[in-house]
């Protein structure tokens, strides 16, 4: 049966092997945390957490489990794990690196002009958008880093990973052929 041991359990787990993920990410560097791969790595990597933690859960339900029941509990386990996760960025880009929300400003910024220059956009018009895009970016990254950036992310991130924990509860749902539940009598 699922309790709050269960949920803290598979919340701690998913918590943990995102935190792993960023820190590899991290000491490869800032144009790796940034990446196109990173960002397909780790959707990828969360819906394959989302499904595992399906199962898991269909597994403490007997071996069957309806997709609103899936999805409830998935969703559960993934705000407790993104909760960790966005704590342990936070002290990341706050305590361990102070540098690091700059540094990703800097770098997402470099990147996206390297695109427009793709572009052949003129030089002058480039450096109208780089000014612009430097101060918004800064703000933003730096906002992500505060208290009521760390709310909004959470419970952005939240609204976002229930999508993924309606496609692992679609994938790991199975109905329960006998439709005449045991009650104890």
């Amino acid at each position: 049966m699922l309790d709050k041991e269960f949920y803290i359990k598979n919340g701690l787990i998913y918590g943990v092997v995102n935190m792993v993920y960023l820190m590899i990410t991290y000491v490869m560097g800032v144009d790796t945390m940034i990446s196109y791969w990173n960002s397909g790595a780790s959707i990828l990597i969360g819906l394959g957490m989302m499904v595992y933690m399906g199962i898991q859960v269909r597994n403490a339900n007997g071996g069957f489990m309806t997709l609103g029941e899936g999805f409830k509990s998935i969703l559960v386990i993934y705000a407790l794990g993104a909760f960790l996760y966005l704590l342990f960025n936070f002290v990341l880009g706050q305590v361990i690196d102070p540098e690091l929300p700059g540094k990703l400003a800097e770098a997402t910024i470099n990147k996206t002009i390297a695109m427009m220059e793709n572009f052949d956009l003129p030089e002058d018009q480039l450096d109208t958008i780089y000014d612009e895009m430097e101060t918004k970016v800064q703000d933003q990254m730096a906002s992500m880093y505060t208290i009521t950036g760390f709310i909004q992310t959470y419970l952005m991130t939240v609204a976002f990973g229930a999508i993924g924990a309606l496609i692992g509860a679609a994938i790991t749902k199975k109905a329960n052929p006998n439709p005449f539940e045991e009650e104890a009598i």
